[in-house]
């Protein structure tokens, strides 16, 4: 799917009426219709239809699978601006090129979004990757977070990788059960995996080939305090083992170390490793923020989640309307423990829910996230 298609398919998508509300209405048509089947004859159960497996699935990789090489800045995050501080820099540095600024111009009729598509979101996980996948879905674009119906983002974008592929070829596009129709996929959040091993913005070349192949795509990051972002990554599953066993983000790759970040993972104290992990998490977003220095053609957009207005310029960067902004819970266990509600998403402030989350675009792989913190994102 070129970048040309993408703009035709989001003039294609304009609608008033939300996702959710679309949802709620073939659910009640679907209760209707079961409701007047009640005096059918019964009828011997069909044979359950084995599921197709996706083609980006972990099965494909073995546990020698080596992991690829990654970087990060070694300098320069230790105090880094906040996001509207950089966001006002990154802005002046558009205008002195002379390029557009999408979200200064008006939104048009046939416009879902301000902003260049695809969207690729760049957040680590328990950084409200799940939040803008429903931002976006509200807003009327075909989001997708985790797994497309191919499989996994991440194993997608890997395997393009490696062999010299647009990074989303073979993952780009959802096509409707029922009618057939394909659709471009326009947002692209939670783009990683342990196994096998792959971030596009830590792994070397990942976010070279976004910019070779999508120069006029939009890079989206929505940070949050390094500390708390540590303490639910903590929670989260074995995920920080993994990066560390499977991935070498300690800095010890394969015996070859990489010296900064494997003396830093040495002094580091404490059983988890916080220091070391808020500077591996500062460091991410100064990467970052120089590659969208380094590629004006880009549209880069960054918020802070814990900013009281995030909403507001969610909607003012996007033109998505702030109420789309919803308090996302990935993991089991929130849901157990509020047993009202239905789905893993509440509007700001709980005073209204979401309508239940359906994981259709899935492509069926296996995830071990299980938040035991019960926090949001």
């Amino acid at each position: 799917v070129s970048q040309l298609d993408w703009r035709n398919a989001n003039a294609a998508r304009k609608s008033t009426t939300s996702r959710y509300a679309e949802r709620n209405e073939l659910d009640a048509a679907n209760h209707a219709s079961s409701d007047t089947a009640t005096d059918a004859p019964t009828m011997a159960p069909m044979p359950k239809r084995q599921k197709e497996i996706p083609r980006f699935n972990r099965g494909n990789y073995t546990e020698t699978s080596e992991p690829l090489l990654w970087s990060l800045p070694t300098r320069g995050h230790s105090n880094l601006p906040s996001a509207d501080e950089f966001m006002k820099s990154y802005i002046a540095e558009k205008r002195r090129l002379g390029k557009d600024i999408p979200w200064e111009m008006p939104l048009g009729d046939e416009q879902a979004v301000k902003l260049p598509l695809p969207i690729i979101g760049l957040n680590f996980p328990k950084s409200a990757t799940l939040t803008l996948k429903e931002f976006f879905s509200c807003g009327g674009l075909t989001a997708i977070h985790t797994s497309a119906q191919q499989g996994r983002i991440a194993i997608c974008m890997r395997e393009n990788l490696l062999a010299g592929n647009a990074p989303l070829n073979g993952c780009n596009h959802t096509q409707d059960e029922k009618t057939g129709e394909v659709k471009p996929n326009d947002f692209f959040s939670d783009i990683g995996t342990q196994f096998p091993c792959f971030y596009s913005s830590l792994h070397e070349g990942g976010l070279e080939a976004i910019a070779e192949h999508y120069p006029h795509a939009t890079i989206m990051l929505v940070t949050r305090n390094a500390k708390s972002w540590h303490r639910s990554m903590s929670g989260w599953g074995s995920i920080l083992a993994h990066w560390r066993i499977k991935c070498g983000f300690d800095g010890n790759l394969n015996h070859t170390k990489s010296d900064y970040w494997h003396k830093k993972w040495i002094l580091s104290t404490g059983r988890k490793k916080e220091n070391y992990w808020i500077d591996f998490y500062n460091a991410h977003t100064q990467k970052i923020r120089d590659f969208a220095m380094k590629n004006p053609s880009l549209t880069y957009v960054e918020v802070e989640l814990e900013d009281e207005n995030m909403a507001n310029k969610m909607e003012y960067y996007t033109g998505v309307p702030s109420t789309c902004v919803m308090d996302c819970h990935p993991g089991p266990k929130w849901i157990r423990e509020h047993p009202n509600v239905t789905g893993r998403c509440l509007s700001i402030g709980g005073i209204s829910q979401s309508t239940k989350v359906q994981d259709n675009s899935r492509g069926g792989d296996w995830t071990d996230d299980d938040d035991d913190t019960g926090d949001q994102r």
